[in-house]
């Protein structure tokens, strides 16, 4: 995980668990552990590292049924439309 929960300019999980796709407890998280698979910068841009990242991370990812993984996998590349000329690739 690139961050911490002190990195982040707020203390309230329900405007920190934005920056991230998954919570293994909901949305909001009860703790910053259990977000994963972060896609912004702390300064909430969207981040291309960080979803190429996730892209790659999300097979990792323990307990995750089948449909949340297809979903996920179909947000961070509908996220990755918004760089159109660097694109995720294959």
């Amino acid at each position: 995980m690139p961050y911490e929960g002190s990195d982040f300019p707020m203390d309230d999980l329900a405007d920190i668990d934005d920056y991230f796709l998954l919570s293994t407890s909901g949305i909001p998280p009860e703790d910053f552990d259990d977000l994963s698979l972060p896609v912004c910068h702390v300064d909430q841009r969207l981040s291309l590292p960080l979803l190429k990242r996730a892209l790659d991370e999300r097979e990792t990812i323990d307990d995750i049924d089948p449909k949340t993984k297809t979903e996920t996998i179909d947000l961070i590349h509908d996220l990755g439309e918004c760089f159109p000329n660097d694109g995720l690739g294959e």
